[in-house]
């Protein structure tokens, strides 16, 4: 058995302003290093053997104690990049609702139907981090563990993936900040969803 730990980054600015921020490379904000300092804690029981992170700065900041903590230099995979948010990236849930209501709506009830014009349909971003999640699941060894940081509609689009539930089950799934879902891999089975939305030890 192959366990992966997929952790969504630590709170950003935008997070707390309920921006958009999709590809937009933004930093964790006070309580986001916070967030990453508890990770050195919350993973102390787990030995890993590899930390991923995507090419975006929150992940890598989110991962930075952790890895040191360990010795360890986390893995970029371009991959692990979070969905474009398109034209929205940087807008408010506040200014959208005045401007877009009805977008707004689509997005979040029938995700796969909202044009944002971003340069990447959720059906690409989806098979996008399948294929990294697949590179990270054949890398590691039997019976070790991993863990990757990576965002949260990309850790849904792969939930749902695992679950045999439709992308426009998405925004159903729950992903606060720097919490975990530990997803288990084996040749019989393959992937099995054991924990999600956690946020005490993995």
């Amino acid at each position: 058995m192959k366990t992966i730990y997929l952790v969504r980054h630590g709170e950003t600015e935008a997070n707390r302003q309920g921006v958009l921020q999709g590809w937009n490379n933004n930093p964790l904000d006070a309580a986001g290093h916070k967030q990453a300092e508890g990770l050195v804690l919350r993973a102390s029981r787990v030995p890993l053997e590899t930390i991923y992170v995507s090419d975006l700065i929150r992940t890598q900041e989110t991962a930075a104690p952790l890895a040191r903590a360990r010795g360890m230099e986390p893995v970029i995979l371009p991959g692990l990049r979070e969905i474009s948010f398109g034209r929205w990236e940087g807008l408010t849930f506040s200014q959208l609702r005045r401007e877009e209501p009805e977008l707004l709506e689509c997005i979040f009830i029938t995700p796969t139907k909202a044009d944002v014009e971003a340069p990447e349909t959720l059906e690409a971003s989806q098979e996008r981090g399948w294929a990294a999640l697949t590179q990270i699941t054949r890398d590691l060894e039997e019976d070790k563990n991993c863990l990757v940081v990576c965002h949260g509609a990309l850790i849904r689009l792969l939930l749902c993936r695992i679950l045999s539930m439709p992308i426009d089950a998405m925004w159903r799934l729950s992903l606060d900040n720097t919490a975990s879902c530990k997803v288990v891999y084996t040749q019989e089975f393959g992937y099995r969803v054991e924990t999600m939305n956690a946020l005490g030890f993995l």
